[in-house]
Formats: C-alpha cells, structure tokens, sequence
C-alpha cells in the first residue's frame, strides 16, 4: 500500500469516527444519561484525537465537530464550533510541549477540557437565564457531574487513537 493511500484511509479514518459518534451523538441512539447528567462524546474523542495529532489538524477537527454539533443543537451560535476549536488546539500544544503522550495524562486533560467546556456552556447559557438557584442547580447537578462523565470515556477513544497512530505511514 502507498505512503498517500495509507494517509487518505486514515484520514478517512478519522472523519467516519467523528460522524458516525456524532451521527449516534444526537439521533439519540448513544443516549448514556446518569441523574440528568449527560455525556458529550466528541469532546474525549476530539482529546483523544489532538493527544496524537498537530495543533492544525486538532484545530480543524474540532471546528468541524463544532460546526457538527452546532448544526444539531438549537441556539448554540456556533459556541461548540470556537469552544471545540480552542480545545484541540489546546490539547495538542500541551500533549507536545507539557505533558506526555500516556493514559494518566489523557485522563487529566480529558478532565480539564470537559470541565471548562461545562462551565463555559454554563456561563454563557445559563448563569442569567431564570435566577439563581436555578443556575447553581443546573451547575451542581448537571455541569459538573456531565463533566466527569463525558472525561470517562476517554478509555476506550484513547486505546483506538494509540493504536492508529501506530499505523502512521
């Protein structure tokens, strides 16, 4: 197989994963709710995607999840797009530069972009919506808990990407 057919399958690759999990994402059939709190699969595999890849990649990916998400969510305003956008990128700069590229530190920054990402939706769309103990109530009950779940599933979307990252022409 050629160097450049390997990339393009890759490549390939890549965009099936984020289709078809935001595709399963928002039809509802990959629904894994605790108490209300809710997981946003695309967030661990935009992670686990930008711990392998370069900035520009990681930044192109997750704009175009945003965009995915934004596209199916009602009144974001292309909030998923930018927040996404800034997550690969910062993602990928840290896995290069600060952190290595192993399981415990996947876990950290899974756990850190799922928590700014719950409480930058929080800030913007929620805090002056209907008073205050509806907005710490959504905070404590929903955000937080949706956070920690959503940097579970940074197990199985590591595994997946170190595996093909070593199928890398």
């Amino acid at each position: 197989m050629t160097k450049s057919l390997k990339k393009f399958l890759l490549v390939a690759f890549n965009v099936m994963i984020f289709f078809v999990f935001s595709l399963l994402h928002y039809s509802n059939v990959f629904n894994f709710k605790i108490f209300g709190a809710g997981t946003t699969i695309l967030i661990p595999i935009l992670v686990a995607f930008s711990l392998w890849h370069s900035p520009i990649a990681s930044a192109m990916a997750g704009m175009l999840s945003g965009i995915i998400m934004d596209s199916s969510a009602q009144g974001t305003y292309c909030f998923n797009a930018i927040i996404l956008l800034i997550i690969g990128v910062f993602v990928s700069v840290t896995s290069n530069t600060l952190f290595n590229k192993n399981l415990p530190s996947a876990i950290v920054i899974s756990f850190i972009c799922s928590v700014v990402y719950y409480l930058m939706q929080w800030a913007i769309f929620h805090t002056f919506s209907e008073g205050v103990n509806h907005s710490l109530t959504f905070l404590l009950e929903i955000s937080l808990p949706s956070a920690i779940l959503t940097a579970l599933f940074i197990f199985p979307f590591y595994y997946l990407y170190k595996y093909v990252e070593k199928l890398k022409p």
